[in-house]
C-alpha cells in the first residue's frame, strides 16, 4: 500500500472512452459486487481477488462512500493466494503412495493412479494452507481519466486492467511516452501520425 503510506512503484493508465451515463448511480453496486471475498477454508480455490478499503485491507464492506473523494476514487486491489511448496507436495505424495502399496500389497502404482493420488494430496494440503495477502493501491481521477496503480508487474497489471473492466465496464490504456506524445499532439490540433516516422536516437554517437 505504498501509494498511501509511502513511496512505491506504480503504473499509469488512462480510461479509453467516455464513462457510462449512469456511472455514479451504479458505482457503489459495482464495487460491492466485485469486493474482496475471503478464501473459504473448505474450498479448493487457490486465489481470491477483489476491492478493499484503501485504508484497511480487512474492510470489504463499502457500506458508505468512503472510496469516493471527488473527483477521485481510491481503493486497493487485494490478492490472496495459497500455495503448496513443491518439496512438501512431493513428500506427502510419496508417503501416500507407499501407504497404498503396503495396504494393497502392490509393488508399483500405474501413472494414472499416481496422478490421482497427487491430486488428492494437493487438495488436502491446499485446504490447510494459509493464504498470503497482498494489496495494491489504486487512485482514479474519473474526471481526467488518469489512474495510478501501485504495481509494475506485467502479469498483475494485466489482471488489474481486466478486473477494472469487469467492475466498471471501462477499458484501460497503459500510459507510455508514445501515448503522452499522441495526446499532446491531439490537444495542439496536430495529427498523432507525426510520431510514426520517429526513431530512437543514439546518445553515444560521436558528433
Amino acid at each position: 500500500m505504498g501509494l498511501i503510506s509511502g513511496s512505491g512503484s506504480f503504473t499509469r493508465y488512462l480510461t479509453d472512452g467516455a464513462l457510462p451515463e449512469n456511472f455514479m448511480e451504479v458505482l457503489s453496486e459495482k464495487i460491492a459486487r466485485y469486493s474482496f471475498r475471503n478464501l473459504d477454508e473448505k474450498s479448493i480455490d487457490e486465489r481470491s481477488v477483489g476491492w478493499v478499503n484503501v485504508m484497511d485491507m480487512f474492510d470489504n464492506r463499502f457500506g458508505g462512500l468512503e472510496f469516493l473523494k471527488e473527483p477521485y476514487i481510491t481503493m486497493s486491489l487485494r490478492v490472496d493466494e495459497r500455495k503448496i511448496p513443491a518439496t512438501a507436495l512431493k513428500q506427502y505424495c510419496l508417503e501416500a503412495e507407499e501407504k497404498i502399496k503396503k495396504d494393497e500389497n502392490l509393488e508399483y502404482l500405474q501413472k494414472r493412479r499416481r496422478s490421482d493420488i497427487k491430486d488428492g494430496v494437493r487438495l488436502r494440503l491446499l485446504k490447510r494452507a494459509i493464504p498470503v495477502s497482498r494489496c495494491y493501491d489504486m487512485i482514479w481521477n474519473y474526471s481526467t481519466g488518469l489512474i495510478i496503480f501501485g504495481c509494475t508487474t506485467n502479469r498483475l497489471c494485466d489482471e488489474f486492467a481486466e478486473f477494472f473492466l469487469q467492475t466498471f465496464d471501462v477499458q484501460l490504456q497503459a500510459i507510455c511516452p508514445y501515448t503522452l506524445a499522441s495526446r499532446f499532439l491531439e490537444k495542439e490540433g496536430a495529427s498523432p501520425d507525426l510520431l510514426d516516422g520517429l526513431a530512437p536516437s543514439n546518445s553515444s554517437e560521436e558528433k
